[in-house]
């Protein structure tokens, strides 16, 4: 049941639930209709039968009274009197109403003697002496009015007579004394008659009532739902590629207000998707030989083609650069080379000289380190365009690492205090020129280190997953913002003082055909991350590469 109702329409669920409440307000409503009108009808009849017995009480002669108690003979003009008093007000209420007067003597138990009594039916089934075997209610109620000398009501009580509740009401003589006891019953079965009565009429009311919000309200819901039906019927055609629907903007409620931005979308989207079917045309994609799209599936799939058309023409232009880079590089480095040798030459032979001052000694060091300087440049400009002709072969990543953090231990303590924290938790075996590999790391982990520069520490991380084997470098260096992230790697950009920017750049192209991914991690003031990552090779791999080396 409950899964049904969570799988019914937003309509139904409102539907369902504003009925349930209808309905629960009104049968409250009614239950409580109920009981007020039954206690207000039993408090009038109560009123009326108290209101009679007190009338009785004040109106009827204490003498007559005495007289038909103390007469043995029923037919004495003083009883005539006393029953004529009470049939006077009886026979107008005789319906629910019985009156009669109560003796004060004593009788056996709860019995108790009735000297008049306003119906001659009741008074025949009395039977001679009139005597009355009273409810307990009923007998407690009247000694209390005798003894209280006050007026006093039962709760409803059942006797051979019928259902009952009874109003009494002390008769006093002159000295105030109770000469005897006027009873006023109401016919309690009226009161069943009437909560009949009232139900019948609650339900057919509640009916009708029910019938008649539950049509207001179904038409109410329709009326308020129309425009999240029509808002789903244009998402679905917008689903199948039609931007050209448009919903209708009734009212300015949030309904209204949704029907508006969904039209600004959708004239969006149908500016968005023409620009790019235009520029599918201008790339001159052909059209390809699979089934016509529409739609939705149409503009994704351009889209798609426009991508990776970008994508391929950024790698031709970027292929292109670096060849012509690499070109240009290869000419300058190896004209500039021959000379700079010659020059270095002829300073290494001044500074062999012994007539030379310890300052023209100095001047000649500090040129000779200069020289050596360019040609570490003039090397790796020439790496841009050495032809990739080493053959690759199993790279044990554990050792690598190991060696290399080795090697640069005591450069990092003695360059800036830098202490060196390395994790190795796997050994994974990739493919590639060791030296290539051992080149990108000793980069990477020295531009930590003199990123460094007032102390800190480098932490490399070796781990693995299933295919791939993962190097993490990290710094707690100047670190870069994004506009310097995302110029990392391009020709000839450099953070540092004399950088050149070529030995990143070269790190990118040797990872990038060692079919590995660089991702780079910064925040200024808070350090670098650098994550490579490279596939491993299996133990079958690596065996065949150590076969053909």
């Amino acid at each position: 049941m409950r899964e049904y109702i969570r799988n019914l329409s937003i309509f139904n669920k409102t539907v369902l639930f504003s009925t349930f409440v209808v309905i629960l307000m009104g049968v409250g409503t009614a239950y409580i209709s109920y009981h007020v009108q039954r206690n207000m009808t039993k408090d009038i009849l109560m009123q009326q039968a108290t209101g009679v017995s007190s009338f009785y009480s004040h109106t009827l002669n204490a003498t007559d009274i005495l007289k038909v108690e103390n007469s043995k003979d029923s037919n004495t003009d003083a009883n005539s009197r006393v029953k004529r008093d009470i049939q006077k007000v009886s026979n107008s209420s005789s319906s629910y109403l019985l009156s009669y007067v109560v003796s004060t003597k004593k009788v056996a138990g709860n019995n108790v003697k009735m000297l008049v009594v306003s119906d001659k039916e009741v008074e025949k089934r009395l039977g001679k002496k009139h005597i009355y075997q009273a409810d307990p209610r009923f007998y407690e109620a009247y000694q209390k009015a005798i003894k209280t000398k006050k007026m006093t009501e039962t709760h409803v009580y059942k006797d051979r007579f019928g259902v009952w509740t009874t109003s009494f009401a002390p008769i006093q003589d002159s000295n105030k004394e109770v000469v005897g006891v006027v009873g006023v019953s109401v016919d309690a079965s009226i009161l069943a008659t009437f909560q009949r009565k009232l139900i019948a009429s609650l339900i057919a009311g509640c009916i009708i009532f029910f019938t008649i919000i539950i049509f207001f309200q179904d038409w109410g819901l329709r009326k308020l739902m129309s425009p999240l039906r029509e808002l789903l019927l244009g998402i679905q055609q917008v689903s199948k590629g039609n931007f050209q629907v448009r919903l209708r903007q009734q009212d300015a409620s949030e309904l209204g207000e949704i029907s508006k931005q969904f039209n600004e979308m959708t004239l969006m989207l149908q500016t968005l998707f023409e620009q790019v079917a235009v520029t599918k045309e201008n790339l001159g994609e052909k059209a390809s030989p699979k089934p016509p799209l529409k739609g939705l599936e149409k503009a994704i799939d351009e889209m798609e083609l426009i991508i990776e058309k970008t994508r391929l023409q950024k790698e031709l232009q970027r292929a292109e650069k670096m060849n012509a880079i690499g070109q240009l590089a290869a000419s300058v480095a190896h004209e500039i080379r021959n000379p700079m040798t010659v020059v270095k030459g002829f300073l290494q032979l001044f500074y062999a000289k012994d007539n030379l001052s310890d300052t023209e000694k100095g001047y000649i060091q500090l040129m000779i380190d200069e020289i050596n300087r360019a040609e570490i440049i003039i090397n790796d400009y020439l790496s841009l365009a050495r032809p990739d002709v080493e053959q690759t072969e199993a790279i044990h990543c554990y050792a690598s690492v190991n060696n290399l953090v080795e090697l640069l231990s005591s450069y990092a303590l003695l360059t800036n205090n830098i202490n060196i924290e390395v994790s190795l938790n796997a050994k994974p075996v990739i493919r590639g020129v060791r030296n290539e590999f051992n080149q990108v790391l000793l980069n990477i982990m020295k531009n930590g280190i003199e990123a460094m520069k007032h102390g800190g520490t480098l932490k490399v991380v070796l781990e693995e997953t299933e295919h791939n084997a993962l190097i993490k470098v990290s710094d707690t260096g100047i670190g870069m913002n994004k506009e310097e992230l995302e110029r990392l790697g391009t020709p000839f950009y450099s953070l540092k003082e004399k950088g050149t920017g070529i030995g990143l750049m070269v790190s990118y192209q040797i990872i990038e055909k060692m079919k590995g991914k660089i991702q780079v991690q910064s925040q200024r003031g808070l350090g670098t991350t650098f994550l490579l990552e490279f596939p491993k090779i299996s133990a079958e791999g690596e065996r065949i590469l150590a076969i053909k080396q």
